[in-house]
């Protein structure tokens, strides 16, 4: 979403260039009239009225897209913030989860790193163990929540955690 907010906003500056650069002509050639006293011509007036409208039509085209700028802002701000509030909710979830089960602290660090997908051998790097000490553990954890995988226990977490997940964050 980034990008077309970037977008949007090089195109504003864009249309108002062309929004100076019609002005600019209509004011020049009113001031040429008033000088020279001519009175203009039909196709005096045809031009100066097509830029006439060509600049309104350029202005009220910039309204839309900084209005829609601005609603894709809000819309940006709301996600982020209902994404930071599930996201935390899976967290208490999680934890929750680990006490119900009776995970000790060395095997919830270890279930939470398999959520995250971390390998066998990533998972006894960050912890500086060996990586039968992980496998063991890994079965203790897949023991006490009733599941023979890791695919099953992240499995088991989405399927309840939709379930308890509030509807208005969906």
């Amino acid at each position: 979403m980034f990008q077309e907010e970037k977008t949007l906003k090089f195109t504003s500056l864009f249309l108002f260039g062309s929004v100076l650069f019609f002005l600019f002509d209509i004011v020049s050639d009113l001031y040429e009239r008033l000088i020279a006293r001519n009175a203009p011509s039909f196709l005096d007036l045809v031009h100066l009225t097509f830029e006439v409208a060509s600049a309104a039509a350029l202005i009220l085209a910039i309204r839309v897209l900084l209005r829609q700028l601005r609603l894709m802002q809000e819309r940006n701000i709301a996600q982020t913030e209902s994404l930071r509030l599930l996201r935390g909710e899976m967290d208490h979830f999680v934890r929750n989860k680990f006490t119900h089960w009776g995970l000790s602290p060395a095997e919830r660090d270890i279930a939470m790193y398999m959520l995250k997908g971390l390998s066998i051998s990533e998972i006894a790097t960050a912890r500086a163990t060996a990586e039968g000490t992980i496998k063991a553990q890994s079965s203790s954890i897949f023991r006490k929540t009733g599941v023979n995988s890791r695919t099953e226990l992240m499995s088991l977490f989405m399927d309840e955690f939709l379930d308890v997940a509030p509807e208005s964050n969906l």
